[in-house]
């Protein structure tokens, strides 16, 4: 029953041969290679082309370009640039966008690594005319002013294209007035401070700070180191305690004193000629003088100490703004 059943089938439904297939079917296939596969169809569709070889590179680059942002945000900056010198290796097939995108992240991942030079270097090959071009320059000027090149730092920040009252006027002012006070030119200092108009959120609070870094840099008056090493001659530690030091001064009280007291000691026992005396009483005068001309020099040291804290400060309220209005 079944066979008579297969053949009446057949019968009625021929089979059609691959051949006739492709001839009747409304989709034919042009042309098949390694590179592309191509297929038409005569009648709803012009054309649809399928690459296998030549993905969108555009796309491509996008994609690992945002994961190169991600990479930076998680502080991951080796992995990054690994990405992205791959990239940079690749980058023949990227558009110039993309390219300028792919130094700009390399330079980056060196500024957070705090490899300066570097940095500059691959900072320098973004086009001043990309997208990014405004943001590479203003993080090149900073990595300058890091290897203290100020004068360099000031010409890239004044040759960056702003317009009158813009974010990016505003935020050139406030790097050119850190740098003054890095300088100690206080003279440019005053003629930039009144563009310091506070009005974008973005650094109104860094531009008080460097009000204030002003007044404390101007204001802050230098102890004499003669009266610093006499107060120390009086009685050892004294000077550095008027230089501005605080714990410094037990230090040399704790053992200042006590060789002072022991020399005595063998002075009364054995007498000012006996070799423990002369070695003690020697030791001790060591000691004494050098307290003296440490307490000297303590008060440029402070000074020092003062002012290369402010500069800190001064560099990070730099940094902080170009992270807020470009990252």
């Amino acid at each position: 029953m079944f066979l008579i059943l297969a053949i009446i089938l057949t019968a009625a439904y021929p089979v059609i041969s691959q051949e006739q297939f492709i001839q009747d079917s409304s989709w034919t296939s042009t042309s098949i290679n390694s590179d592309s596969v191509q297929f038409t169809q005569t009648d709803t569709v012009d054309t649809f082309q399928i690459k296998l070889g030549d993905l969108d590179s555009a796309d491509y680059f996008s994609g690992e370009i945002s994961f190169a942002y991600y990479l930076i945000s998680s502080e991951q900056y080796s992995d990054a640039q690994y990405l992205l010198f791959k990239l940079q290796s690749e980058s023949t097939s990227a558009d110039p966008n993309q390219r300028d995108s792919i130094n700009y992240l390399i330079g980056w991942t060196f500024y957070f690594s705090r490899d300066f030079d570097q940095a500059i270097d691959h900072l320098s090959n973004v086009s001043t005319q990309s997208e990014i071009g405004v943001q590479s320059q203003f993080y090149k000027s900073i990595c300058l002013v890091y290897i203290e090149q100020y004068d360099s730092a000031k010409i890239i920040l004044n040759n960056i294209s702003t317009k009158p009252d813009d974010i990016l006027r505003e935020l050139t002012v406030l790097q050119l007035t850190a740098i003054a006070l890095l300088e100690r030119d206080y003279y440019a200092y005053d003629s930039l401070s009144p563009y310091l108009t506070k009005k974008y959120f973005q650094f109104s609070e860094e531009e008080n700070s460097m009000k204030e870094y002003y007044a404390d840099l101007t204001n802050y008056r230098q102890k004499s180191p003669w009266i610093a090493g006499g107060l120390s001659a009086l009685f050892p530690g004294l000077g550095k305690f008027y230089a501005g030091y605080i714990g410094l001064p037990f230090g040399t009280i704790s053992m200042t004193l006590p060789l002072a007291a022991v020399a005595v000691e063998a002075a009364i026992i054995a007498g000012v000629l006996s070799p423990p005396f002369i070695v003690l009483g020697s030791l001790f005068g060591i000691f004494y003088v050098g307290n003296i001309w440490g307490s000297a020099l303590s008060v440029y040291t402070i000074k020092k100490e003062i002012y290369d804290e402010i500069d800190r400060n001064i560099i990070y309220d730099m940094h902080i703004p170009l992270r807020r209005v470009f990252w």
